[in-house]
């Protein structure tokens, strides 16, 4: 068996999809050893595309999406590679994501910052505080509101940014949220008219499904949107080189490998398509 079969074998000995097993910690643990002992595997080079990030999308089990291997067993987060780990929402208070809206609406200076304090600190232990630093230094590039749900990213050096979505109904980032931290490796930062997803997928959280693309943008871009087949047009946030959006549901379940069309606006008028992968 090789290296990367061992750590996917692994990995699925942790999936946590059925909340209602026992978990079996002692086991978990010891797993969570051998996966933080074993090295990390090197992502490959980018080919001559600007739009295709390191790694391949998987779902696991029903618990998130992620850019690469992680493993969640009972909050505990172990990174097998230098890549996104995706932490699940624990619970909510908008059912159905009723309040969701496809467009986003900004924040006042003060519920930024309190919504990026709360992201930081959700951040701060993730894989043993292996992006402690990064996460003290990272810049706020987005906050915004839809409905009564919150999104932040903060992003740094080296190609290191956080996600973090919750429902602010339930006392912000208190009852859990949904989100990716890590570095991005392998992928250029995008020409002037680029687009690059450095979180492209699908997850779950108690409200539902969810499906997110985020990532660096070009500094002519100016909009970019999802023309979703049940949603409509949903409008990311633009701001600081940086794209976010998200929807209720599972569109993107196959983006990261299979890609997907957005539409973008840039700064002398025209419009054009971009295509999303990881």
């Amino acid at each position: 068996m090789t290296r990367n079969q061992e750590i996917d074998t692994l990995l699925r000995s942790l999936d946590v999809a059925d909340h209602k097993a026992p978990v079996d910690n002692e086991r978990a643990r010891a797993d969570l050893l051998r996966i933080l002992s074993t090295d990390p595997v090197q992502a490959p080079s980018p080919g001559p595309s600007t739009k295709t990030a390191a790694g391949k999308g998987r779902r696991l089990g029903g618990t998130g999406w992620t850019a690469r291997r992680v493993a969640v067993v009972g909050g505990m987060v172990a990174v097998v590679t230098a890549g996104l780990v995706v932490l699940p929402s624990l619970s909510g208070g908008d059912p159905a994501f009723a309040s969701w809206t496809p467009a986003p609406a900004g924040m006042t200076e003060t519920e930024r910052n309190s919504a990026a304090a709360e992201c930081r600190a959700s951040k701060k232990n993730v894989g043993g505080g292996m992006y402690a630093d990064d996460v003290d230094s990272a810049a706020v590039a987005i906050a915004e509101r839809r409905g009564v749900w919150t999104t932040v990213v903060l992003t740094g050096e080296d190609g290191f940014s956080a996600l973090c979505i919750t429902d602010d109904a339930v006392s912000l980032f208190g009852k859990g949220m949904i989100g990716s931290v890590g570095k991005s490796t392998a992928h250029p930062v995008p020409g002037p008219r680029g687009l690059t997803a450095t979180a492209l997928g699908t997850g779950t959280m108690s409200a539902g499904d969810i499906s997110i693309a985020a990532g660096d943008a070009g500094s002519d871009i100016l909009a970019v949107v999802y023309r979703s087949r049940t949603r409509g047009d949903v409008t990311a946030t633009v701001s600081r080189g940086h794209f976010a959006l998200w929807l209720p549901g599972d569109e993107l379940r196959n983006a990261s490998s299979d890609g997907v069309e957005v539409e973008v606006s840039y700064e002398d008028g025209t419009t054009g398509t971009s295509r999303l992968t990881l």
